[in-house]
C-alpha cells in the first residue's frame, strides 16, 4: 500500500511537472534568436501596405505608407517577435512599388551605371518614378534607406527575400501604361485628339469595352511574352542582389519567398481571355518556384518558402466603378495572408 501511495505520489508530480517542461520547450522556441538581427528586404507586401488600422479604401492606405516599419499584422512583425529577434538590430528595408532594381541601385555602382546607358532609359525612367514615389510619401526616405542597407546586411543573422511580384507581374502590367508618360504623353495625346476629331468616342456598352477603358494601352495578347520576359529580368537581377548580399555577409541566413497569386479569380474580360492574368500568375508561381529552389546558383545558400496560395483579397468586377481604386489593395495578402506567411518563414527558421 504504501509502495502505491508513492508510486501514486510520483506520478502526481511528474503530472505536475508536464506544463512546466512544455513552457519551458515553447519558450526556447520563441527565444531561438534571442538579441539575433533580422532583416527583411521586399516590396509592399513585406513592408505591410494595406494593413493601416481603420483604413479600408486605397487613397487612406497610400496616406499611411509604411516607410521601413514593423506594421502591426504584418508577417515581418509576427517573425520578429515570435522567434525573439532584437528590436534594436533588427530592420525592414521594405519599400512599396519597389523591385529588385531600385535596391541594385543603392548597392551596386555598376547597375546604376549600367541602367544610364541610353539603351534602358526607360527601365531607368521606371526606376526613377518608383523611388521619387517613396520619396513623395516620406521625404528622404531613400536616402535614409540607402544609408543603413549596406550595414543592415552585413549584421544580419537572418535575411528574409520577399521580392518578385513588382519585378514581375507589376512591371508588365504597368510597363503599357507607363510608356505614353515616358513618351512625354506624344503618341496618348495623338489617340485622344484622333478620337474626337473623327467622332470615334462612344459609350462603354460591355464588360469588353469597359476593361479596355480601364487597362488603358494594356495589349493583352501581349501579356504572355511580356511575362515570361519579366520573369527571366527577374532571375537575373535576383542572382545579382544575392550575390551581393553574400559578399557583405557569407554566413547570413536567407530565406527567399516565391511569388503570391493575387490575381487568382479576376475576371478581366468575358470570354477566352477571363482569367488571362491569373493563368500567367500561376504559371509564374511555377517557374519561380522551381528557379529558386533548383536553377539558381544560390539555390544550396537559401530556403524557399512557398507564398502562391496565401490568403488574398476578393476583386470587384471590372466593370464595377471600385476596381480600379480598390485595384492596388486587393493585389496583398490579408491579415490571415500574412499569418499564413509568418508561420512558413517561421517553419524554416
Amino acid at each position: 500500500m504504501k509502495l502505491t501511495k508513492k508510486l501514486f505520489a510520483a506520478l502526481l508530480v511528474l503530472c505536475m511537472m508536464i506544463p512546466l517542461f512544455t513552457v519551458g520547450s515553447s519558450a526556447k522556441t520563441t527565444t531561438k534568436y534571442q538579441g539575433k538581427s533580422l532583416v527583411i528586404l521586399g516590396d509592399s507586401i513585406a513592408a505591410g501596405f494595406g494593413l493601416a488600422p481603420g483604413s479600408t479604401d486605397m487613397v487612406s492606405q497610400i496616406l499611411q505608407m509604411p516607410h521601413g516599419e514593423f506594421v502591426e499584422n504584418s508577417w515581418p512583425l509576427a517573425i520578429r517577435d515570435k522567434y525573439g529577434f532584437s528590436k534594436e538590430t533588427s530592420v525592414n528595408l521594405s519599400r512599396t512599388m519597389w523591385r529588385c532594381d531600385e535596391f541594385l541601385r543603392l548597392l551596386d555602382p555598376a547597375f546604376e551605371a549600367e541602367l544610364c546607358k541610353p539603351e534602358n532609359t526607360f527601365e531607368q525612367y521606371m526606376s526613377d518614378y518608383l523611388m521619387f514615389f517613396t520619396e513623395v510619401t516620406a521625404p528622404g526616405d531613400a536616402l535614409r534607406l540607402a544609408r543603413q542597407i549596406r550595414g543592415a546586411i552585413e549584421q544580419a543573422d537572418v535575411l528574409v527575400f520577399s521580392l518578385c511580384s513588382n519585378d514581375i507581374m507589376t512591371a508588365t502590367i504597368c510597363k503599357p501604361l507607363m510608356l505614353p508618360f515616358y513618351q512625354v504623353f506624344g503618341r496618348q495625346a495623338a489617340v485622344a485628339l484622333s478620337a474626337f476629331t473623327q467622332r470615334q468616342v462612344k459609350t462603354l456598352d460591355s464588360p469588353e469595352e469597359v476593361a479596355k477603358f480601364l487597362l488603358g494601352p494594356l495589349d493583352l495578347n501581349l501579356l504572355p511574352q511580356d511575362v515570361a520576359q519579366s520573369t527571366e529580368r527577374f532571375f537575373r537581377q535576383y542572382d545579382r542582389l544575392l550575390g551581393i548580399i553574400y559578399k557583405l555577409n557569407p554566413d547570413v541566413k536567407v530565406i527567399s519567398l516565391g511569388i503570391t497569386a493575387p490575381f487568382r479569380g479576376l475576371k478581366i474580360m468575358d470570354g477566352v481571355d477571363e482569367q488571362l492574368l491569373s493563368r500567367l500568375n500561376e504559371e509564374v508561381i511555377v517557374n519561380v518556384r522551381n528557379y529558386m529552389k533548383y536553377q539558381s546558383p544560390y539555390r544550396n545558400r537559401t530556403t524557399y518558402v512557398e507564398v502562391g496560395d496565401v490568403p488574398g483579397y476578393v476583386f470587384y468586377n471590372v466593370t464595377d466603378p471600385l476596381f480600379l481604386p480598390e485595384f492596388v489593395l486587393d493585389v496583398h495578402p490579408t491579415k490571415e495572408g500574412h499569418a499564413t506567411i509568418a508561420n512558413r518563414v517561421g517553419a524554416k527558421l
